[in-house]
């Protein structure tokens, strides 16, 4: 009994092993842009930069822990079952629930590591991290800052800057504005800036050039300074920067004894928070008795089996999790039955199913679910046992001439089934972790229901997007490869069918899904991600425009004019403390400021109407005009009310082009786009890709052999991994100015075709 134990936990973690690196890696795959990012800004730092990948990896593996138990314990079941194996144990006297006991002693294990790492490995690598992001804002050379756009994460500060080295380094057009006491202003404007920093403080050093600080007291409009200086020097704290360093622990930050001491307001998210840890660890055992009330049943077998009941699983599990945790958080349910509900559930289900296991109607039953399930991917189309792989004769007819044929229906049959069946469980499993990551969000700004669930609705098109090639890939392989254990490539070869007509539906398919993507990113795309992200910043309790201080609004006006307003009344068109400063392009000097208490818009003369202000104009630093007034119309200040309502756009919210007019635009006023030009290019390159890695796994599954599905998922995870993190790499490269955008964009596709080409051509077909 202890050698079959030992075989079959054997047996259970090899496909285990398989199932967690390929779901860490699916959710990995949003941080990887990001790490890449740091390692080419940081490159020097190699250590640190390791330390933060290994500090980012415990939260993924508290989801993909108790997922690799399911997959290991279902293909592995499917593995034994499509062998005979389970069927030989039974000859023997061994009872189907006697693989409980290796199956419980696997899961148990993976109880025991999934628990340490929720418990106490996750809240210590999510502290560490945001201790190694403050080292890493102590000692930087530069901070992140996005030309053309106001950032609002210094304390009582708003900085401007026009462009930017690719090292982030020397800054031209600067502008500084800064509230002081008694509501004093203070608008700094300088040509050129360096950032120095200081090494182990929070204090960056910034040195201005060629500029002048304009000092204005609301209570005292007749006074107005202007200081000019050929340079000066400018501390900039990143001890205010809140969003980047949190001083207060977040519940998934906090230890056990924390959690269990919190009173008062944060009780209830204390409590969901401390029974997640233990409830995700202890999934594991209810997901191994599922996996023998399901996958050790009569009839249950074949690895790609396991892989569809385990996404499926998946999928009705996290789903239930999520209803719970939500009831629970609403104060509906108590925390300890929301957070538990599914796992409550679907150990009822186990144990309903386990119930009567060995009998022949259960056998039944079983056999005719599975062949349901099953002949969605591998019904022959000929409709007799063994399909194609038998059909010699019939395979004579229909050569190179005939296309779409039927062995090439019957193809594209199995590659959709699979293609389908792995893209819809990734999204779901994405959409669930994204979840968890939005828990704290949801929770501290009380976002309804009805936001959340639209801003998943919105999210779904573009994980479907980013994951479509993967998906395509696992598909290829696991077809192929079926196709091959099954010796139905044996059978093609013999009828003198090259296989390189056998790849042509999947090229085909691959091409087709490339153009779908494109099509999609070009009109669906920009539209659901610029809705999903504002929901995202209603959840997150952020302003439509993602400012942190919600009093001040700042805004880039038309013909160098910047706009600064602490109210603005939409619906009856009128600003409350308005403020207009219209700069000098080429000196990036002020030339005029505009004040006005109160600003309306008149529809008959096409501009503001402007109350209780002043006009200073500016020459050479110096005010040559000063003229207050009670009611005030300028010309140039013509931005309609709509311009004001506008949402400023990322690469991702636009189409292609959409995009190359925006990229136009900057590089004509001599602004750096490599990092908005790397992006174009991906636009036409990532679709692109569908089609070929496809060609890149299609030879993978020959040499595979017998290995089947679970061989060609292997290899899809490795040759994902590979493509990800080394698009990432280019992109990152070709944003900081290293490489030129077109090879950074293309370069991975380039890469992967010609290494993708050669194995193909190298096929013995």
């Amino acid at each position: 009994m202890r050698v079959i134990n030992r075989y079959i936990c054997r047996e259970l973690a090899s496909h285990a092993l398989l199932g967690l690196g390929v779901f860490t890696f699916v959710f990995f795959v949003p941080r990887l842009v990001q790490l890449m990012d740091l390692v080419v800004r940081h490159w020097n730092n190699a250590g640190t930069t390791l330390l933060l990948v290994v500090c980012a990896l415990p939260p993924v593996l508290s989801f993909s822990l108790p997922i690799a138990v399911l997959v290991g314990a279902l293909i592995g079941l499917g593995r034994l079952g499509a062998d005979s194996e389970i069927v030989a144990l039974n000859s023997l006297g061994i009872s189907r629930r006697h693989l409980l006991v290796p199956i419980g002693i696997f899961a148990l294990a993976g109880t025991l590591l999934s628990l340490g790492n929720t418990v106490w490995l996750v809240p210590q690598s999510l502290n560490e991290l945001n201790r190694l992001e403050s080292r890493l804002l102590r000692s930087q050379t530069s901070i992140d800052v996005e030309p053309r756009v106001f950032q609002e994460e210094f304390k009582n500060l708003i900085l401007y800057v026009e462009d930017s080295s690719a090292s982030g380094r020397r800054w031209r057009g600067v502008f500084l504005a800064q509230t002081g006491k008694g509501g004093v202003s203070e608008v700094t404007l300088a040509k050129n800036a360096i950032l120095v920093p200081r090494p182990g403080s929070d204090i960056l050093q910034l040195h201005l050039q060629d500029g002048a600080t304009h000092t204005y007291e609301p209570s005292q409009p007749s006074r107005y300074t202007v200081a000019t200086f050929a340079s000066s020097d400018l501390a900039l704290s990143l001890a205010g920067m809140s969003h980047h360093l949190s001083g207060a622990l977040s519940p998934p930050r906090e230890s056990i004894s924390q959690l269990l001491s919190t009173r008062g307001a944060g009780w209830r998210e204390a409590r969901v928070e401390l029974q997640r840890r233990f409830a995700f660890p202890l999934a594991c055992l209810v997901f191994a008795l599922l996996a023998v009330a399901i996958g050790a049943r009569p009839g249950q077998s074949g690895r790609a089996m396991g892989f569809v009941l385990t996404l499926v699983l998946l999928a009705g599990y996290y789903l239930v999790f999520v209803i719970g945790v939500g009831k629970a958080r609403q104060g509906v349910l108590s925390p300890w039955l929301g957070v538990w509900l599914a796992n409550l559930v679907w150990f009822a289900v186990g144990a309903a199913l386990l119930v009567g296991i060995d009998s022949v109607r259960s056998a039944r039953w079983s056999e005719f679910f599975s062949e349901r399930l099953a002949g969605l991917g591998r019904r022959a189309p000929h409709g007799a046992e063994g399909g194609m792989a038998r059909s010699t004769a019939g395979a004579q007819s229909w050569r190179i001439g005939r296309f779409p044929s039927l062995i090439d229906l019957y193809a594209l049959r199995s590659f959709l089934f699979y293609f389908l069946l792995t893209l819809v469980g990734f999204v779901v499993l994405m959409e669930v972790f994204t979840f968890f990551e939005l828990l704290n969000d949801i929770a501290t700004h009380h976002a309804s229901m009805g936001v959340v669930t639209r801003y998943f609705v919105y999210l779904a098109p573009l994980f479907f997007y980013r994951l479509a090639p993967l998906a395509a890939l696992i598909g290829t392989l696991a077809t192929l490869a079926v196709m091959s254990k099954f010796n139905e490539v044996t059978a093609f070869k013999a009828s003198g069918i090259s296989l390189y007509r056998v790849s042509l539906p999947l090229i085909v398919a691959g091409l087709l899904l490339a153009g779908g993507l494109f099509a999609m990113d070009a009109s669906i795309l920009p539209y659901t991600n610029r809705t999903q992200d504002a929901l995202r910043n209603r959840i997150k309790g952020l302003p439509a425009q993602t400012y942190f201080q919600p009093r001040l609004r700042w805004i880039f006006g038309r013909g160098d004019k910047i706009y600064n307003y602490e109210i603005y009344d939409a619906d009856h068109q009128v600003f409350g403390g308005l403020n207009v400063f219209e700069l000098n392009a080429k000196t990036f000097a002020l030339r005029r400021r505009v004040f006005a208490r109160r600003a309306r818009w008149e529809p008959a003369i096409h501009s503001w109407v402007l109350e209780q202000g002043w006009v200073r104009d500016f020459r050479n630093e110096k005010v040559v005009k000063y003229q207050p007034f009670t009611v005030s119309s300028l010309p140039e200040i013509d931005e309609p009310p709509s311009y004001f309502q506008r949402v400023a756009l990322q690469a991702y919210q636009m189409n292609w082009r959409q995009l190359g007019r925006y990229i136009s635009q900057l590089q004509h006023a001599g602004f750096d786009v490599s990092r908005l030009s790397v992006e174009w290019e991906r636009k036409f390159a990532f679709p692109l890709l569908a089609a070929i890695i496809i060609l890149i796994g299609i030879p993978f599954p020959f040499l595979l052999g017998t290995r089947g599905a679970v061989g060609g998922l292997a290899a899809g995870v490795g040759i994902g991994i590979v493509y990800w993190a080394s698009a990432a790499l280019f992109e990152a490269m070709g944003a900081v100015g290293q490489l030129p955008p077109f090879i950074a964009g293309w370069a991975p596709d380039a890469i992967f075709f010609f290494v993708g080409l050669y194995f193909f051509l190298k096929m013995p077909t």
